[in-house]
């Protein structure tokens, strides 16, 4: 029994030391040069991160600024969003086929029509503030841009 308790003592020596060198090698060992590329990638990627921060940050408060001085100008119709070009009939002889314009059928060529819009000049001339007003009134939230009417009508305009 005595033998056996003092070949256990050695035996857990024996594992201690190796316990502790394998830790002291795991710990201790020199760098490897892909974790140093990696560490410095790391570092760049930081950098590049807190600039876009700032940079956002900085557009943020431009953004408020912008907000806060449109708050304080009076809303005015007149600096500078004019109607719509709108006609009692058509003016300039027949009026132009606008089912021709993607997005245009035959009923909504006639409320344009009965809203004083009849040729493709017209609506090729429309800002973006024009373009949104008719858009408001036909109720088609979007419909000027997502089909893109001026750009048709000025190119139809321009074959005609």
């Amino acid at each position: 029994m005595v033998w056996l308790a003092a070949q256990m003592w050695i035996l857990l020596t024996l594992s201690l030391a190796l316990g502790l060198l394998g830790g002291w090698w795991v710990w201790h060992r020199p760098p490897n040069k892909m974790d140093e590329e990696a560490d410095k990638e790391l570092a760049r990627l930081r950098s590049r991160f807190e600039e876009s921060e700032a940079e956002k940050n900085k557009l943020r408060s431009q953004l408020l600024e912008y907000e806060s001085q449109s708050e304080q100008e009076p809303a005015d119709e007149s600096n500078g969003a004019v109607d719509p070009i709108l006609y009692e009939s058509p003016s300039d002889g027949q009026p132009d086929d606008l089912k021709r314009i993607k997005g245009i059928g035959p009923q909504l060529e006639k409320l344009l029509n009965e809203m004083g819009i009849y040729y493709y000049h017209q609506i090729a001339a429309w800002t973006d503030s024009q373009a949104e007003k008719i858009d408001d009134k036909l109720r088609f939230k979007g419909r000027i841009v997502r089909d893109n009417w001026r750009a048709q009508a000025s190119t139809l305009s321009a074959k005609r």
